[in-house]
């Protein structure tokens, strides 16, 4: 499997907190503003991954993954926080769908 394009989703707690202090984000990480980054940068994630299957496109939203392993391998600042990587392309496969539970 592979793909043409992969999209490094990134939240900036900055557009949250203005304050010129020093942050280390991670998946512990106590503030209430990265909740809502992660919120915020997730729904743009999903209307991305809505506009490229209208496209014909496939995508993945990967994110297994901490903080401290991907980062320094995108050379990310520590004060910011990767939500997802997205890979973009053609499918190569047209699985049937899944079964889906009866409805009650």
């Amino acid at each position: 499997m592979s793909a043409p394009v992969f999209i490094v989703c990134v939240a900036d707690i900055r557009s949250r907190i203005k304050d010129d202090i020093d942050l280390s984000l991670n998946e512990n990480s106590p503030q209430q503003e990265l909740k809502q980054i992660i919120r915020d940068t997730s729904i743009a994630i999903e209307h991305l991954v809505l506009c490229a299957k209208k496209l014909g496109l496939s995508t993945c939203w990967v994110a297994w993954f901490t903080q401290e392993e991907i980062r320094p391998i995108l050379n990310i600042p520590c004060d910011k926080y990767v939500v997802s990587l997205i890979t973009v392309g053609y499918s190569d496969e047209s699985p049937k769908p899944r079964p889906r539970k009866k409805k009650f």
